[in-house]
Formats: C-alpha cells, structure tokens, sequence
C-alpha cells in the first residue's frame, strides 16, 4: 500500500483493513469510488423542483417579514427534499407528519437553547427517535435529518440574539410552504412515481423471463428475485396511488399491467420445480397479497432492539452524544455545526463503507467550500444578495449530490456561512471558516470512530436474525398450506409477509457483506437456498391444490427441526453450506410427493 494511500485512508479504516487482510486492489477500488463522479441523468428536474419550491418560500417570506426572516425560513424548506419519488398521496402523509414533528422539535430546541446538557440530552433524544421511526416505517433518502438540523439551530440562535420564536416560526412556516409548494408542483406529474415503478418491474421480469430456465442457477435465482421485489414494489406504489376505492382508469390499468406480471413470473417460477402444475391466480387474493405489510407489522420488528432500523436509531443518537460532549468539552464556537455535521452522516440506510466515503466527501467538500465563500465574502453581499446566491447553491447542491457527495458539500457549506455570516456579522469571516472546517473535521472524525468501533460485529446478528425471520415466516406459510389455509385472510397475510421478510433478508446481507465480506463467508448460499424454497412455496400455493405438489407438513416438520438447531445468535462463525444444505432438503422433502 503506497504512503499516499495509507495518508487517504482513516486509520481506524486502516487497521481494520490490515486485520482482515484487504488487498492493494480493494484499497484502490475504494479510492476510485471515493473520487468517482456517477451520472445522475434527470437530476436536474428534482434539483429544479426542490429549487423552485425553496425560492418561491424564501421569497414570500422576505417580502412580507423582510430578507433575515426569509434566511432562517430557508432552514425549514429543505422538507419539501423528503421522498420526492414517492406517489403523490403517500407524500401528503409523509410530509404532514414531518412538518409537525420538525415544529416540535424546533420547539424543544429553543427552550433548551443555552443549556448544554439539555441541549445534549434533546438533541439525542430528538435524532434517536425520529431516525428510528422514518426507518422503521418510510426509509428513504435523505431520512430524517432535517428534524435534527432545525433544532440543532434552535438551540444556537437564541444565543445570539435571534428571537426563539421569531425562529420557530420562520422555519415552520418555511417547512409548510416549500412542502405544498412541493405537492402544487408535482400534482400534474402525481401518477409518475407509479408508472415508474410497474416500468421497473416490466423491465426486471423481462430480463428473468428472457433467462434459460436450465442456466446459471444463482444468475437465475438472482433475476427472479429482483423481479418478485420489483413487483411488490410497483403494487405498494399504485395501492398508495389509487387509495381504497381505485377509480381512476390508469391506475386500474397500472393494476392490471402488475397482476399479470405477478402471474407470468408465478408460472415461470413453478415451471422449473413444478411442471404441468395447474396455476390459479384469483384476482382479489392479489390484491390482498401484493403490496407491503401493514403499519403496525413493521412497527412491531422496526422498534425491535434487533432490527436494522434499531441499529441506525442508537448510532445516530451515540454519535450526536458524542459530538455534543466532545464540542462542549472543546469550546468550540458553533456547536450545532458539528450536530448538523454528524446528522448528515450518520442518520442514512448504508454500509459502514459508503458512510465512511461520505465523512471523507464531507470534509474535502467543506474545505473547498470555504474557499468559495471567502471569494464570495470579498464581495461584501448584502441581505438579498446573500439569498440568491444562497438559491443558487440549492440548485447546485441537488443537482450534485447524487454524483459525488463531495461536490454537493462544496455548495452546502458557502451557503451555510452567509446564512451565518448574517445572523451574526460581529464574526469576522476568517473565524467563520477555521470554525466550520475544524467543527467538520471534528464530526467526521467521530463519526467515522462511531461508524467502526460500535456493535463492529452486530451486522452479523442482524443478517442471521433477519433470515430467521424469514425461517419462521416461510414456516407460518407451510403450516397454514398443510391445513389448506393458504387462501385464508391469515394465509395470504402469512404469504405477504414471507416476500418482505425475503426482501428484508436480502437488503440486510448486501450491507453486511460490504462490511464483513470475510466473516460472513459464503452467507450468498443460505439466501439462494432460501430463496428458492420460499419462492416455489409459493408458487405452489398459486396452484389449484397445493398439497398435490408439496408435502407441506413435511416441509414444515423439516424446516421446524432445522431452525431448531441453529446455534443462538451470535458473532461466531457459522457453517453457512450446511444451513443452505439444509433448506435444499426441505424443498427435496416436499417435492418428494410429486415425484
């Protein structure tokens, strides 16, 4: 490994490198994703959407209350950035719920402004909560960050001689602005999301009808997966579309267009294990079966201590800790820059790795950032001058990020600091910046320590706890087939919940992989025997008599000894040929009644 790159590379990333022996080679990929610039095509609409919404809320906002009152409004527009890929009605509901949680927890922020343990104590409760419960029930990108960011804020500003409700309300009335400018705008594109999504899935189960049922086994098993999740997906998105009563004609018509996928990819499914087998696909179990579970099941194992959303929750909430003790300890003149910092980088779904990448883009960002503020600064900008260039920075900062998280830092940090540099003009312009690139460095350090030193062997037990899950709920379907209840309410909830807990298990193990590709050895063989299992379980249970083509008790009574002797939930190494050997002869136990 070359000087440089041993001087790129955080030395905790360093070590745990050495110890797993990672190669020259996977050092340079890692380096050449970090500096990597990935085409974003289309972005420029979002960015233009986000843009046209913050500008038009900042602008009411001056015009009516004066520039400095639309400048703190702007930190509540950037809700309107939440699940902009979601279908219209879903972001009703999502944007509603995160526009009250941010008022109260800009509400906290400010009563405890100036206190630094209640400070620290608020805004660790505030991230871990709301981390845990966007997760749990939405998860999508950019995650809950800003109800972290707006009280972070909160409990700065009143130090300075900002009015705390002045702030509240300018933020507030910000969020709900920018979100119905939000949902004005994407109105005449509302059934976008959802042709989008039933275009995915033609495009997935086409690339697994057109593979060779008698090919590449895992290839195939791959394909087939990614159309049955891209199924679900489509139907989550046009059930969230069309409400309860479906009476628009092209939602019934993207309806139809997944159902007939559903059935197309059930009959490829058991031609390969089920031949001849008389498919039935009743049209109202479809639409009990497609779609994901209800609120209340993904509560139940989302607050579970043992869930992935339960893991992001307490490393969130341990590193805001962390930064609010280490910057109060410190001195350090802004506070909440650090908070903000470390929200932005550890409150996301991703792998240790990607995270990493992302303190480090961080950082480079915040560096160059500063520099264009400094050029930006000479200029002497004035109040109204300073929101254009900041709607300026929106434009760039969402028209990059995606591409390099390093190139939309360059744009939030110039923007930050007029913000600031206006808040409190006292602060001379050099101070502001050795603040926020010390602050910065300070974030990602901790957060890249959080990020490999907490639970560093835990996302061991959330793969085997999660394939667990989908054990017992592949087992709750073959019970049920056994008394031929698989078309019972109970039955086809079972069925649903079976695909999620597949799909689950699968996300799960490509983040662990990513960071424990030598501990989790060949886990792949546990997901591609369970997989096929599961699926031709179901396929069967699609059939005009199920129990004609499986011995579901069995299967059942096989699969109940196998998870029986599963050793307990641990960090040891196990034997993953035997546990994918012995769901291979759970399937060969019920396709012994056909043969």
């Amino acid at each position: 490994m070359s000087r440089l790159t041993m001087l790129l590379v955080p030395p905790e990333v360093r070590r745990v490198a050495r110890r797993r022996g990672v190669t020259k080679r996977r050092v340079a990929d890692e380096l050449h994703t970090f500096v990597e610039v990935k085409p974003s095509p289309g972005r420029w609409k979002v960015a233009a959407h986000i843009t046209t919404c913050v500008t038009l809320t900042v602008l009411t906002l001056s015009l009516i209350f004066g520039p400095k009152m639309g400048l703190l409004g702007l930190t509540g527009t950037f809700l309107c950035t939440v699940s902009v890929r979601r279908t219209w009605r879903h972001r009703v509901t999502i944007l509603a719920s995160m526009t009250l949680a941010y008022a109260l927890a800009l509400t906290i922020g400010v009563s405890v402004a100036g206190n630094a343990l209640l400070t620290t104590l608020a805004l660790t409760a505030i991230t871990g909560v709301s981390v845990l419960l966007y997760h749990a029930l939405v998860g999508d990108p950019p995650g809950p960050v800003f109800l972290t960011i707006g009280p972070a804020i909160g409990t700065y500003l009143p130090t300075t001689g900002v009015s705390g409700s002045t702030f509240v309300l300018a933020a507030s009335l910000g969020a709900v602005m920018s979100s119905v400018l939000s949902l004005a705008l994407q109105w005449p594109f509302r059934h976008t999301p959802e042709d989008e999504a039933v275009e995915d899935a033609q495009e997935a189960c086409d690339e697994y009808f057109a593979t060779d049922p008698d090919g590449d086994f895992v290839e195939t098993g791959r394909l087939r997966d990614a159309a049955y999740g891209s199924i679900f997906n489509a139907a989550w998105a046009v059930a969230l579309a069309a409400g309860r009563r479906n009476r628009n004609p092209h939602l019934r018509d993207l309806t139809a267009q997944v159902r007939k996928m559903h059935i197309a990819v059930v009959q490829r499914t058991a031609a390969t294990r089920l031949p001849d087998a008389d498919i039935a696909v009743p049209t109202m179990l479809q639409a009990r079966y497609l779609g994901r579970p209800p609120r209340r099941y993904l509560l139940d194992w989302g607050l579970s201590r043992s869930s992935l959303p339960s893991l992001i929750a307490r490393r969130a909430a341990l590193a805001v800790l962390a930064t609010c003790v280490i910057a109060y300890a410190l001195g350090v003149s802004h506070p909440y820059w650090a908070v903000m910092t470390t929200a932005l980088l550890v409150s996301l779904n991703g792998d240790r790795l990607s995270l990493t990448h992302r303190a480090g883009h961080r950082f480079v960002g915040t560096v160059v950032g500063v520099g264009l503020f400094f050029l930006v600064s000479l200029a002497g900008p004035t109040d109204w001058w300073v929101i254009v260039i900041a709607l300026v920075c929106v434009f760039l900062l969402q028209w990059s990020v995606v591409s390099n998280y390093a190139l939309g830092s360059m744009f939030i940090t110039p923007m930050a600091l007029l913000v600031a540099s206006v808040g409190s003009s006292h602060a001379p312009t050099t101070e502001l910046m050795l603040d926020r690139v010390f602050e910065t460095a300070l974030s990602c350090a901790i957060c890249v320590v959080i990020l490999w030193a907490f639970a560093r062997r835990l996302p061991i037990r959330l793969v085997r706890r999660q394939f667990r899950r989908s054990l017992r709920a592949l087992q709750r379907v073959l019970v049920l087939m056994a008394d031929g209840q698989q078309d019972s309410d109970r039955g086809v909830a079972a069925r649903r919940d079976l695909v999620f807990e597949q799909l689950e298990a699968d996300h799960v193990l490509a983040m662990a992989a990513t960071d424990l590709p030598h501990t989790l050895g060949t886990w792949e063989e546990v997901e591609a025997s369970l997989n096929s299992t599961s699926y031709v379980t179901l396929a069967a249970c699609w059939t005009a008599d199920p129990l004609k083509l499986l011995d579901a008790e069995a299967m059942s009574a096989r699969l109940t000894r196998l998870i029986h002797d599963l050793p307990p939930i641990s960090t040891q190494v196990v034997n993953s040929t035997t546990v994918a050997t012995g769901l291979d002869e759970v399937l060969a136990v019920g396709l012994a009644r056909r043969s």
